[in-house]
């Protein structure tokens, strides 16, 4: 109630509060649809970072399994001066892009930063080349399963933000609203009656002075 207390007790006052009261609660519904959209988005890109995760999982795997191959079979020491002869890092690129308002990190492989498959005169056992060619293609699996974390992450964040917002509206602006609407309505209606009584006393004086001034 102290806060309703602040508010002066007028009619302009409690319209003007009604009106925010709609607005707050007009609101709290957009506000509980964005939720429900976000929670669309995040089950879509959950399902999908859930493939694309035992994508990738399989995929170094195979990668994995091929290389110890190619090193039981070439020799250690062949498959690292081979790997020293690569470059050691590859080139992306970072981007944005906007989910229902959420901004989104995006990055694309620079494919002309792979390096080419390395040429040898020695002769390779075929494990060697088929786990650069998988690794190669787990590239892109594995950016794009960067991509849908970032996304989930943003989303939630997105998310948890909204419900902040609904939780606010919900246990302190409504209720604000709604005590002050009711504080000032309640000090009109005891000023309506007051007024009520006292133009009733007045008319009642006013009669019986009509009535006096008759009967003289």
């Amino acid at each position: 109630m102290s806060t309703s207390r602040k508010i002066l007790p007028t009619k302009i006052n409690l319209i003007m509060l009604r009106r925010q009261y709609r607005f707050a609660r007009s609101l709290k519904r957009l506000l509980e649809n964005k939720r429900e959209v976000l929670l669309l988005y995040l089950r879509t890109y959950s399902s999908e970072y859930e493939k694309v995760f035992n994508e990738v999982a399989k995929s170094l795997s195979e990668v994995y399994s091929d290389y110890l191959n190619a090193v039981s079979i070439d020799g250690f020491e062949t498959v690292k001066s081979i790997a020293d002869s690569q470059k050691s890092s590859i080139e992306v690129k970072s981007e944005l892009k906007y989910v229902f308002g959420v901004k989104i990190p995006v990055v694309k492989l620079d494919e002309n930063s792979i390096p080419d498959k390395p040429i040898t005169q020695m002769e390779l056992s075929p494990y060697l080349s088929r786990s650069y060619d998988e690794l190669q293609s787990s590239f892109k699996q594995l950016l794009a399963l960067i991509e849908l974390e970032s996304t989930i992450r943003s989303l939630v964040a997105e998310l948890r933000r909204t419900q902040r917002l609904i939780n606010a509206l919900d246990n302190y602006v409504i209720p604000s609203y709604l005590t002050s609407i009711k504080y000032i309505r309640l000090v009109l209606e005891d000023r309506m009656r007051e007024e009520f009584l006292r133009l009733k006393m007045i008319r009642g004086i006013l009669r019986r002075r009509v009535e006096q001034n008759e009967a003289k």
